[in-house]
């Protein structure tokens, strides 16, 4: 009995050594890690300006909060965030993004924040109005999902 104890204590003092000194994905090529992340920031800011509710829900995390640059805006819910949606686009028509800009990511191996500023056109050739984004991101699975967003627009 003593013996076993002492061969698990063992494998169990290994195990955690290989996994405290296996070098992360992030550490490996923090560019590609930052790309990916932006490549998620591209996806998520394209399906809101399509009005794409089903594809935005598919990129959040399953605990995920939104504040919006209205003070009431806190969007915690899926039902929520389709209803802010509807509401934009029946008030808006079209909106469309462009000259992402003052980009910081950072990535670690289950977190990633994007924060930036972006050009976003209200309806069809409408006013433009400058936004700042600042997004947090969980790794599951994987896959890197929303978990936190908040905006402001920019005077």
């Amino acid at each position: 009995m003593r013996a076993m104890k002492s061969a698990v204590l063992t494998g169990l003092v290994l195990l955690l050594s290989a996994c405290a000194s296996a070098p992360s994905a992030v550490k490996a090529d923090p560019a590609a890690a930052e790309k990916q992340i932006m490549q998620r920031v591209d996806s998520l800011l394209y399906r809101y300006s399509q009005n794409d509710q089903a594809g935005m829900l598919a990129m959040l995390d399953q605990r995920f909060v939104i504040l919006g640059s209205n003070l009431g805006e806190v969007i915690d819910t899926p039902d929520k965030l389709r209803a802010l949606m509807s509401n934009d686009f029946a008030q808006w028509g079209a909106a469309k993004y462009a000259d992402v800009r003052n980009v910081d990511v950072r990535v670690g191996d289950d977190l990633a924040t994007a924060y930036f500023v972006m050009t976003w056109t209200v309806g069809n050739g409408g006013p433009t109005l400058p936004i700042r984004l600042c997004t947090t991101w969980h790794k599951v699975n994987g896959e890197w999902l929303l978990t936190q967003s908040a905006n402001a627009v920019m005077q």
